[in-house]
């Protein structure tokens, strides 16, 4: 069977050369014979002029013969236009003497030859095609006839020339990608004359700007970091990393500037300059990470992966800190532990669930429980979110740790109704990552429904820099959420840069201000100011208020008097795991009198 199947490809791929040679011996039969005409020749004759290839037949002086269809659909020229006239009409220029050279001595040693060649079409276009050129001898063995087989090829390279620069490139910078980068940094290891430093480079609050103004908007400003980092490492190699990092790779001379730090620095001041963002220029700060290699034993991964522990150690001093690669940093606290650690903490379960109350102000009921995630690694200790979650959101598990969340919440949520002491309300944060996961809504009314929980029972805690974006899905989604009954909430408000404009637009139930604002009451004018307006602002919405962080008798009851709808805060009390909720909501279910605002105690 496998060699019916070679046969048959072997004679797909010259049945061309066949056709043409078929047409030679019908041409020279008809000489010969006269008026005989072969139906086998006709159809012959048939076949070759429809054939996807394009055919030339010239006789032994060089002279066209005979063209079939194809050929004048890819040249332009007709056949009347090209009999008797010589190939080299369709000559692009692009060939030297040595190539066509090399072209007949293939045929005159070997009797065929194969391979690329440019040529021009009538209208001027250069193309490229692939060409079988094949001499057709006599039973003297003297030559008769040449035929080429051509296909043209010029949109397959050009396919292949597009796909090799997206697997090389990034798609929205247009700066090489990491894959791209390390090979050309792989390709100066014999040669490590010179050192190299290899910075990776990480812009301080980036997802700020995409939750604040859209990622229409980053992206944009990512290009404009792209433009200014080229500019800056003109004599060095510049690559896009990932979501907001870069690599930049520059080498060290042998005099004073070897120093890594003057680079560091050199960089620091190109990027100090101001960004234009929707017409407002602002500041960013950069966390970098740096090491040196000049070792060409070194695998260049290995050199990334000292730059990568570098980036995360100064990104864990603080925004806009540098820090150089150092052998103690080769320890479990990096990023690569804090990653793979995390999905094992996720497939085993070994994440856990706090949960802080939301009270009324006016009667200190809980009226929600606000869900929050803590990690406690078997090696590491308690890791903060704000370590672990942007982790998760970069490298692609913040979508399954978000369902993680959300099924285990409610399940949580559904044993203390069964026990009649759950709260009105169960609030549960969501990424923007995970919001703009193409199944979110779907997946939140199916773990609904799973746990048998009612749909106005769950608010839903997005950051503000999600409702500002308002693009089609944004909008569908917040929608479908509305309509079936959810609770949408804005956290955080007042820490992104968006207008107010946008909330009477949207479906939305809840403002939550941040604690920015509450640690200052009721003494600082200022919070003041922001904290009436926003619930007079409120009220004209028709949406109830959160204040976040309070902490002390003051600031609630001033709170209470301007008439904020609810409080959460240390002072009525701090995160605790479902044991000590619950005992907690069974207190609450006992007592009779109003919650007095004591502090439980956990």
């Amino acid at each position: 069977m496998s060699n019916n199947l070679q046969l048959l490809s072997t004679l797909l791929v010259l049945l061309p050369l066949v056709l043409a040679l078929g047409f030679i011996l019908g041409h020279w039969f008809k000489i010969r014979q006269g008026r005989v005409q072969s139906v086998t020749l006709a159809l012959m004759r048939e076949v070759f002029d429809h054939t996807h290839d394009g055919v030339i037949i010239t006789d032994t002086n060089g002279s066209i013969v005979a063209v079939n269809r194809t050929f004048t659909q890819v040249t332009g020229y007709s056949e009347v236009e090209v009999l008797g006239k010589n190939p080299r009409l369709l000559s692009s220029g692009y060939h030297d003497a040595a190539f066509y050279q090399a072209y007949w001595q293939g045929l005159v040693n070997d009797g065929i030859w194969q391979g690329e060649i440019w040529n021009r079409r009538k209208d001027g276009d250069v193309y490229l095609e692939w060409l079988t050129c094949k001499v057709v001898k006599n039973n003297k063995g003297a030559p008769t006839h040449y035929v080429a087989v051509f296909s043209d090829i010029t949109e397959h390279r050009r396919q292949e020339a597009r796909l090799e620069y997206a697997t090389e490139n990034d798609r929205l910078t247009g700066l090489p990608n990491t894959t791209s980068i390390l090979r050309e940094l792989t390709n100066n290891a014999p040669n490590l004359q010179r050192q190299w430093c290899v910075f990776l480079l990480d812009i301080d609050n980036f997802r700020l700007v995409n939750s604040s103004y859209g990622f229409a908007v980053g992206d944009q400003l990512l290009n404009s970091i792209a433009k200014r980092l080229q500019s800056c490492c003109t004599k060095g190699l510049v690559a896009r990393h990932s979501a907001d990092v870069f690599i930049l790779a520059v080498h060290l001379n042998n005099t004073n500037d070897n120093n890594p730090l003057i680079k560091v620095n050199e960089l620091r001041h190109c990027l100090s300059k101001p960004f234009s963002v929707l017409g407002r220029l602002m500041e960013f700060s950069f966390s970098i990470g740096a090491t040196t290699w000049n070792d060409p034993n070194l695998a260049i991964n290995t050199v990334l992966q000292e730059a990568e522990l570098a980036l995360h150690a100064s990104k864990n001093r603080g925004a806009g800190q540098i820090r150089l690669y150092s052998e103690d940093l080769r320890t479990d606290k990096n990023p690569l532990a804090y990653l793979q650690g995390l999905r094992e903490a996720l497939s085993n379960n070994q994440l856990q669930l706090f949960y802080q109350p939301l009270v009324m102000a006016d009667t200190g009921n809980i009226h929600a429980l606000e869900v929050l995630l803590r990690w406690t690694h078997p090696v590491l200790g308690s890791i903060p979110p704000d370590h672990f979650i942007p982790l998760a959101e970069r490298h692609g598990l913040m979508e399954p740790l978000g369902h993680w969340i959300l099924q285990e919440a409610l399940k949580q949520y559904a044993d203390w109704e069964k026990q009649g002491i759950a709260p009105p309300h169960l609030a549960v944060n969501v990424s923007p990552i995970e919001f703009q996961s193409e199944n979110f809504v779907d997946n939140v009314l199916s773990a609904l429904k799973t746990h048998q929980i009612k749909p106005n029972c769950l608010e839903i805690e997005l950051t503000e820099g999600v409702f500002v974006q308002q693009d089609n899905s944004t909008l569908e989604k917040l929608e479908a959420l509305s309509n079936h009954g959810i609770n949408l909430a804005i956290d955080d408000f007042g820490t992104g840069y968006s207008s107010l404009a946008y909330l009477k637009h949207l479906p939305v139930n809840q403002l939550k201000l941040d604690r920015a604002f509450i640690q200052g009451l009721p003494d600082n004018e200022a919070d003041k100011a922001i904290v009436e307006s926003t619930l007079a602002l409120c009220r004209g919405l028709k949406m109830t208020v959160v204040a976040e962080g309070v902490e002390n008798i003051e600031q609630a009851d001033y709170l209470r008097m301007q008439g904020c709808d609810y409080i959460q805060g240390y002072f009525y009390g701090r995160p605790a795991d479902k044991d000590q909720t619950g005992q907690l909501l069974t207190q609450r279910k006992q007592l009779t009198k109003p919650y007095d605002a004591a502090v439980p105690s956990y």
